[in-house]
């Protein structure tokens, strides 16, 4: 079955660095890490996109190689009435703090320091965490924790919480 692209969502989000091709040492798994980070910060913003939506990683042929950005994709046109309603509100982050995550990749120089996915998870459960009162700070983290909770499941909160 053809999958017909959507919508781009980018190599991250738009106020962050991201890997550089041609200038990051280890780009493609850096470059990776950055789009599946930025798929759970998007899930935790949006929540998971109704079928027949999904996500994929698409390759872009470059002079220095090739990169990858995060596509939002369908099955079938038109899309059903929640797919499109879904995409129609589509919240894309500015910064990873805007989904209550980690940045995921540092950069010294040329080197990238990378978060194993994982921990990008696990971290951004803690700082979405309600208190020990059960109320969430800031109120909106109650929705990101959810939304996290119920695409990355039980083992990653498991880890979350023993970290």
């Amino acid at each position: 079955m053809s999958r017909h692209r959507i919508l781009e969502l980018g190599a991250g989000p738009a106020d962050e660095s991201c890997a550089q091709l041609g200038q990051c040492a280890d780009f493609a798994e850096a470059n990776t890490l950055e789009l599946l980070a930025y798929k759970a910060a998007i899930i935790a913003l949006n929540g998971e996109p109704p079928l027949p939506l999904g996500f994929t990683l698409v390759a872009n042929a470059h002079d220095f190689g090739i990169y990858r950005t995060l596509w939002l994709v369908s099955a079938e046109l038109p899309l059903p009435e929640d797919a499109q309603a879904w995409l129609d509100d589509l919240v894309e982050p500015a910064t990873w703090i805007a989904a209550g995550f980690p940045q995921p990749v540092t950069y010294e120089g040329s080197r990238a320091v990378m978060r194993p996915f994982r921990d990008v998870v696990a971290a951004a459960l803690q700082i979405t965490r309600p208190g020990a009162d059960g109320s969430f700070f800031p109120a909106e983290n109650a929705l990101l924790h959810r939304n996290l909770l119920a695409a990355y499941g039980p083992a990653t909160v498991a880890a979350a919480d023993s970290g």
